[in-house]
């Protein structure tokens, strides 16, 4: 059986992968390759914070291509984040093993509660979230995983004081975060992934450090470099 680690994933210039021997069982709402299935290839890449392309599943499966992946067995999300301030984490414990991926843009703030007194426009700035567990897990805790992980990724951005700029209330995420949860299949069985759970507390505690770290890289790059 092998370990799922974070040395696994991969950070380069253009994205960060993790290429795996062996499937994973995912669910994601990942542009490519979303919902439901088992993938062995895993992408989020970087694109100018001005990318327009008009046909963007069509050119991110070129992309995909180009860098030698196979298109049906790869997920894959964008996001306008530098792929070099990906923060990557792995946690451990009680025999539960877990790796998080997370890159944070933040430009594009927003409460969901307010969501209707903003205009609908594409903005680049989106928060995009891997959790890779060690282990099997049924349907049912596969999305309760997704539940657990937006619970933590929320009260990562109240803690860090995030606000959506145009309501001026602290805000929940972006509008058009990405969200990928896959399981190694290996090791042992989980039923659930809801906050009472084992599982559920390691991905909460998690997905939350590694949120905070991933925010203060984006306001650290923010103070350094302002547009």
């Amino acid at each position: 059986m092998v370990l799922l680690q974070k040395e696994h994933v991969k950070i380069t210039d253009q994205y960060v992968a993790l290429q795996m021997d062996k499937p994973l069982k995912v669910v994601s709402s990942a542009m490519h390759n979303p919902g439901f299935g088992y993938y062995a290839n895993f992408v989020n890449r970087t694109v100018p914070y001005k990318y327009d392309e008009r046909h963007p599943h069509e050119e991110l499966k070129r992309f995909i291509e180009s860098e030698g992946f196979t298109a049906s067995n790869t997920v894959a999300m964008m996001t306008a984040v530098y792929a070099r301030y990906a923060t990557v984490r792995e946690f451990d414990y009680e025999g539960i093993r877990i790796v998080v991926m997370i890159t944070a843009g933040l430009g594009n703030a927003v409460d969901i509660t307010r969501a209707f007194q903003r205009q609908e426009q594409y903005h680049a700035g989106t928060i995009n979230t891997w959790v890779l567990i060690n282990g099997k897990l049924s349907d049912e805790a596969l999305f309760q995983a997704m539940i657990s992980t937006t619970e933590a990724k929320v009260k990562a951005l109240f803690d860090e004081e995030i606000v959506d700029p145009t309501t001026g209330t602290l805000a929940t995420g972006t509008s058009t975060d990405s969200l990928l949860i896959a399981s190694t299949e290996e090791g042992d069985y989980h039923q659930y992934a809801g906050p009472i759970t084992m599982l559920g507390k390691v991905i909460g505690h998690g997905v939350y450090e590694t949120m905070r770290e991933a925010i203060r890289k984006y306001k650290k790059d923010k103070e350094e470099n302002p547009i």
